[in-house]
């Protein structure tokens, strides 16, 4: 196929999608969400603002979501054929900057204060004086913040189609900015700023959990693998980067990081927002409704529990354990909003210290009505997110003790990413003939950038199958059933022990 007939059939590609779109919002008497108008999605926000939106909840539904990623892999692709070569390199190699603008606008509370300031926009001179009375919370601000540099970061994130610029140097919040909304006032975050991540969906704290150690670490990337400093031996560029023998986390432990440590906990809660068509609570993703009365679910590495709750919510008739490290057990029910307190609070939820690169305990004290049970083999053991952040040699340490603790009728459940090849060899997420990467390109990057970040962070990585299969099966389990969510980047995989 010649270049131009691939470029025509790309443009056929999205006109067919967009056709399906189309017909689906038609269907429910809907229109397509702008990226002009915010959509707040926090529970305490002013009247007026809502997260129940019908247009958005059909986005990931798979009769939309599936030709949505048909049709960014499409649009991208031309793009990047379309482009001047050398601007699209250099696009890409200045893409640093949209990183530092996305950390400056969460860090100075800038969607907050535009939510405040209304649809009308705010004007960058009175945005930089309210970031200055947020900025005095920690102090006394040693010169007032110049707003002449405001306006071109701003306009950086407009031109991205992240925040409006509404009229000259006049900004508002867009449809991506208001994702980052913390729900509060800033009133209510100057008086408490250490509150501001309590009661959200976690996507606040998740620039500043991505961004503040990830961005320092990648930038050391290079010179970590290509050019380290005589006498380093660092495992990680996080290491390098930060000149600790300690892993990120063990370093978040630090008296002195425990705010950032309460930040990662809640950031870890966003997972749930590019779950797309399928939730770890869902039957399709494992089948808890299966499971006997009182059953017992282990999540190990489980946090502060934002995955456990969702999946007590939905399935009540199980026990739960939440396993992770001390110091993240002893800070959980700060973590908490009102509806995950009276989850927890219902005494089917218990919390343990357990390292997972240790032995699982022996027996395990269930709760139970007016006590609690033993019970020596887990029914299912989930591992959410966890892999991704080890090596293969961590992960083989970590499932061989969840295998040794397995009964022969213990299930494995693993949500994390499992990233197609971009060649066609191990199958395709694109239609059969079509021009789409395999891997469907720009519609799923966000999987191989978290690749690329979990290896700077931590020396691990997202996945493929293949190494996915390698991986479990040298500790003793395996794959049973793969299930993808459709405009979602997590796979559901259950395994059996081999």
């Amino acid at each position: 196929m010649t270049t131009l007939a691939t470029l025509r059939a790309l443009h056929a590609t999205i006109g067919s999608s967009l056709d399906d779109i189309e017909k689906a919002y038609k269907a429910q008497g809907l229109d397509f969400p702008s990226p002009d108008v915010p959509l707040y999605r926090n529970d305490n926000l002013a009247a007026g603002f809502t997260a129940d939106d019908p247009a958005e909840k059909l986005m990931a539904d798979p009769v939309v979501a599936r030709p949505a990623s048909y049709a960014v892999a499409a649009a991208s692709q031309l793009v990047n054929a379309l482009q001047h070569p050398f601007f699209n390199l250099l696009e890409g190699a200045t893409a640093y900057q949209v990183s530092a603008a996305i950390q400056f606008l969460e860090e100075s509370h800038t969607p907050e204060i535009m939510r405040a300031a209304g649809p009308d926009g705010i004007a960058v001179d009175e945005l930089a004086c309210k970031i200055d009375e947020l900025r005095a919370v920690r102090g006394p601000v040693p010169k007032p913040f110049d707003p002449s540099p405001l306006s071109h970061i701003l306009r950086l994130l407009a031109t991205h189609q992240i925040v409006r610029e509404v009229r000259p140097d006049v900004f508002a919040n867009g449809r991506l900015s208001a994702l980052l909304d913390s729900g509060k006032t800033p009133e209510q975050i100057r008086n408490a700023p250490e509150k501001k991540y309590d009661d959200t969906n976690g996507v606040p704290a998740i620039v500043p959990t991505t961004i503040n150690e990830g961005f320092r670490s990648i930038s050391y990337l290079s010179e970590w693998l290509l050019h380290p400093r005589e006498g380093s031996n660092s495992s990680s560029a996080f290491k390098y980067a930060y000149n600790t023998d300690e892993d990120m986390y063990t370093w978040l432990e630090r008296p002195e990081n425990s705010f950032r440590l309460l930040q990662v906990g809640r950031g870890m809660a966003a997972g749930s927002l590019v779950d797309g068509s399928t939730s770890v609570a869902d039957n399709s993703a494992f089948p808890w409704d299966s499971l006997p009365k009182d059953a017992l679910v282990v999540d190990v590495g489980g946090g502060v529990g934002s995955v456990t709750f969702r999946i007590a919510a939905a399935h009540p008739h199980l026990r739960y354990i939440v396993q992770d490290r001390a110091q993240t057990v002893a800070i959980a029910p700060k973590a908490w909003d009102e509806q995950q307190k009276a989850v927890f609070g219902a005494g089917r939820i218990a919390f343990q210290a357990q390292d997972f690169f240790a032995p699982q305990p022996a027996v395990y004290q269930v709760p139970r009505a007016g006590g609690v049970g033993e019970v020596r083999h887990p029914a299912v053991f989930v591992v959410t997110r966890v892999m991704h952040n080890w090596g293969d040699e961590e992960c083989k340490r970590l499932l061989g003790h969840l295998r040794a603790a397995a009964g022969p009728d213990t299930k494995l459940l693993i949500v994390d990413q499992v990233l197609p090849l971009a060649c066609a060899e191990e199958g395709s997420l694109a239609p059969e003939g079509s021009p789409l990467l395999p891997n469907l390109g720009k519609a799923y990057v966000v999987g191989y950038h978290m690749d690329i970040l979990m290896y700077a962070i931590f020396a691990g990585k997202e996945r493929t199958l293949r190494e996915m299969s390698a991986v479990t099966a040298a500790a003793g389990w395996k794959i049973a059933s793969l299930k993808r969510a459709v405009g979602g980047v997590w796979a559901y995989i259950t395994l059996v022990p081999s």
